[in-house]
C-alpha cells in the first residue's frame, strides 16, 4: 500500500518539533531556552531517559535560573499528564 506524501510527512519525527506545539510558543525566552536545553540532554543519553530526566530537569533550571516546577508543567501539559 503507497503512502500519501502527507501520510509520510506526519510519520517523520523532525529534531525541532517540540517548538511547533502552542504550548511551547506560550512559554517566555528562558524557558523555551531551558526546554531545548532538555530536549538536548535528552538526546545524548536516550537510553536513560526516565532515569536521568529529574537530574536533567535540575541542572537546566540551576543553569537558566528559572523554576523546575516552571519546566514540568510544559512536559504534564505536553503529555497531558498532571504532576
Amino acid at each position: 500500500m503507497a503512502l500519501t506524501l502527507n501520510q509520510l510527512r506526519l510519520t517523520i519525527k523532525e529534531k525541532d518539533e517540540h517548538k511547533r506545539s502552542l504550548n511551547y510558543r506560550k512559554l517566555a525566552p528562558k524557558a523555551k531556552k531551558a526546554v531545548d536545553d532538555v530536549f538536548g540532554m535528552m538526546a545524548k543519553t536516550p537510553q536513560k531517559v526516565l532515569t536521568m530526566f529529574p537530574r536533567i530537569l535540575q541542572q537546566v533550571a540551576k543553569k537558566h535560573r528559572i523554576q523546575p516546577k516552571d519546566i514540568e508543567t510544559y512536559f504534564a501539559k505536553e503529555t497531558g499528564l498532571t504532576i
